[in-house]
């Protein structure tokens, strides 16, 4: 990872990153440890975002590390990562703010004698990164007795995860939000803009299993992740096995041998053709690292192990439709020994 200790600013700190260089991101309380390569497309989108002061909406099929990034970055830049995966329900109050109007009224019908108005507003991603100080004195954020206050983030990350699974309402009910850096709170008869010293960088990803407002879309920067053109899909998924699972990256770190991956790659590229010749969801990436990482778990250190189970399991990874009478390669179960070695 790039050393932030020496107060680079964003930009400069991006600028340091190259095209292909592998980063570890260690496990968090909800997410395990990780590793991203970068693209040279990806260090770009997100300077020119930070630049321009946009939001980065990233594309791309299900497994090409969207999510990721938001991690990545903010590692990087030594900033806090506020994550929210969206879903059909959600408003977009709920990325400002949450009033807890069931525990009031509930305290209130207790007679609890001391009742704190700050207790049952609990801030959301946004205002977190908005006006963090002030957030600080409300819900889950507030110290307990005996804490020591918050100490102020360098900088925060907002991720809106999979922003195309809620109705149309959300994003365009984020476009004054987006747009002015700025909301409103009536109740609390508070006003929150962005801090003047570093704006939040907002990620926002997509499926696109939903179409966006083509004005939401206007007031981003948009990143459109795929496959490096300039590889086969084959080698690309290569490239990527062997940044997670390379032996000997890391001393004592158990990984997958290059034949493996190389083997694993071509087994999923067979599927995926079969599975878009049949017009049906393909396999990608992240379905490619799914066994790779099940291949480290049941046979560690073992390669005629591991690719026998390759062979065994590779159906039930990158095979998740309904079989297709009379369509080739839509069957799960195969051969023990097919098509993957002369």
């Amino acid at each position: 990872m790039i050393d932030c200790k020496n107060k680079l600013s964003p930009i400069e700190t991006l600028r340091q990153l190259t095209d292909g260089f592998v980063q570890r991101i260690p496990a968090t309380n909800h997410l395990d440890a990780t590793v991203h390569q970068w693209s040279q497309a990806e260090i770009d989108a997100l300077t020119l975002a930070i630049s321009a002061r946009r939001p980065l909406l990233v594309r791309g099929e299900p497994g090409t590390g969207k999510t990721q990034l938001a991690r990545a970055v903010a590692q990087q830049l030594g900033w806090v990562l506020h994550a929210t995966t969206i879903h059909p329900r959600f408003e977009a109050s709920d990325l400002l703010y949450r009033f807890d109007a069931v525990k009031r009224l509930a305290d209130a019908q207790a007679r609890e004698p001391h009742l704190i108005e700050h207790n049952y507003w609990e801030p959301g991603p946004l205002w977190k990164a908005y006006d963090w100080q002030r957030a600080c004195e409300y819900g889950s954020c507030r110290p307990k007795l005996g804490d020591d206050p918050q100490t102020e983030p360098e900088g925060h990350v907002v991720l809106l995860d999979e922003i195309d699974k809620a109705d149309s309402d959300l994003p365009n009910s984020l476009l004054d939000v987006l747009g002015q850096r700025a909301f409103e709170i009536p109740a609390l008869n508070l006003r929150f803009g962005a801090p003047s010293r570093q704006l939040p960088l907002i990620l926002i990803t997509t499926n696109e299993e939903r179409e966006l407002p083509a004005a939401f879309i206007r007031r981003c920067i948009v990143l459109n992740l795929s496959h490096d053109p300039e590889l086969g899909y084959e080698e690309w998924l290569a490239k990527r096995g062997l940044a997670h699972f390379a032996e000997g990256r890391d001393a004592g770190r158990t990984g997958v041998p290059v034949e493996i991956i190389r083997l694993a790659a071509k087994r999923l590229v067979e599927d995926r053709n079969n599975a878009e010749q049949a017009a049906l969801p393909p396999p990608g990436l992240a379905e490619f690292i799914d066994l790779l990482s099940a291949l480290v778990q049941l046979a560690p250190d073992d390669a005629i192990l591991q690719e026998r189970w390759l062979k065994r399991l590779s159906g039930y990874a990158f095979i998740k439709h309904r079989p297709v009478e009379g369509v080739k390669g839509t069957q799960q179960q195969r051969p023990f020994d097919s098509g993957l070695t002369d």
